[in-house]
């Protein structure tokens, strides 16, 4: 007993229970009371398939533990093993030392060069060997990080296809279209000026589109407060006037608790869900067509739905309206980017959204959203 003393100042005697009923006078340096061990520390190797038990400790007495000081200043790491002494086996005793990296983490844990002793060379063989396995694993975690990045990467080059050939069937069909009409006798040009101001107009919305998409892989989270009112209603108005077109909007906002999000990808959700009610209003409705928006929001999270009694979305082909570039029909006046923006960047703010959809009777879409705390 004595010997593992000398050779571990930072050692832990347990007893059946889990007791800390004796520690070094190094690890005095920061246990101040003996307590229960789960009281003090937690595992961070092995971290499962273990318990607070003897017992469960017991079974992994061949491997090195790396075990953290949770309820110290400083964060204080433990790197060592768990054995049972021939003459007390009814008590556990952890030998090991702090994981330390550099000197620098010695004068930071105030700790000194005579706070560690000579261990025995067979000890520092078996914590050596022990080492490797854990670099065996470290490996093999790296491995599953680069296979995640590399499915990550094909992901992102699959959009990037998408997007080229949108640029080049979406965008060359209808500008050569334009530069065709603009060929044409003056006269015929003048009858024409509608019909290429629509096309060009729809390009412009599909440029909007791909440079919101790109800003959310690459614009960072920046919390602020949202104006509900403001941002609604600003897009609302807009999109009236880009459609020349005047639905009425029922706006239902409970906000007495502050929401807090990210100003532009909660503006950009908006624009999308508002374009697209004003966009596919049913024309026999006339008057009768309405926009619903209701705000809920709480100290967690925040609910927004955004129902209109328009052309709805056939029942069969709801599940793929989020894809890249999916039109619902081959009447669609959209460019199949705005759900997909959309679902992006609910995805981003880590919320969620459904939508139900009945053809020739409308469509309600259901955003939940957490409540950012703000730094």
């Amino acid at each position: 007993m004595q010997t593992l003393k000398r050779l571990f100042p930072f050692y832990l005697r347990l007893d059946k229970e889990l007791e800390i009923i004796e520690y070094g006078p190094s690890m005095g340096k920061f246990l101040k009371d003996k307590g229960h061990f789960a009281s003090n520390f937690k595992y961070i190797r092995p971290n499962f398939g273990i318990t607070y038990t003897f017992a469960s400790i017991a079974e992994f007495l061949d491997q090195v533990f790396i075990l953290e000081l949770f309820n110290h200043p400083k964060k204080v790491r433990f790197k060592g093993q768990f054995i049972i002494h021939h003459e007390y086996e009814e008590e556990l005793w952890f030998c090991g030392s702090p994981w330390l990296m550099s000197v620098e983490d010695l004068q930071q844990h105030d700790l000194f060069v005579t706070d560690f002793a000579q261990h025995d060379s067979a000890i520092d063989t078996l914590l050596m060997l022990n080492q490797n396995l854990l670099n065996l694993q470290d490996n093999s975690k790296m491995i599953a990080d680069l296979k995640q990045k590399n499915e990550r990467l094909q992901q992102v080059n699959e959009r990037l296809d998408a997007i080229v050939y949108a640029i080049t069937h979406d965008f060359r069909a209808p500008l050569l279209a334009s530069i065709g009409l603009l060929q044409l006798p003056e006269s015929m040009v003048l009858e024409e000026l509608p019909e290429i101001l629509h096309t060009l107009k729809r390009l412009d919305r599909t440029i909007i589109h791909l440079n919101e998409l790109s800003k959310n892989e690459k614009v960072a989270l920046k919390l602020t407060p949202i104006s509900w009112e403001e941002l609604i209603q600003e897009s609302y108005h807009n999109y009236s006037v880009i459609y020349n077109t005047k639905i009425p909007m029922h706006l239902s906002i409970d906000a007495s608790t502050p929401f807090h999000s990210d100003t532009f990808r909660i503006r950009t959700i908006i624009n999308n869900l508002i374009s697209n009610a004003i966009k596919y209003a049913r024309p026999d409705l006339g008057a009768a067509s309405l926009i619903k928006i209701n705000i809920h929001t709480d100290p967690s999270s925040c609910i927004l739905t955004v129902e209109d009694n328009g052309e709805g979305i056939d029942e069969k082909n709801l599940e793929n309206i989020f894809k890249l570039f999916y039109r619902a029909s081959i009447k669609s006046q959209g460019n199949g980017i705005g759900l997909y923006i959309i679902k992006e960047m609910v995805h981003y703010l880590k919320g969620t959204i459904t939508v139900k959809s009945v053809k020739n009777e409308g469509t309600t879409f259901t955003l939940k959203f957490p409540n950012k705390k703000l730094e």
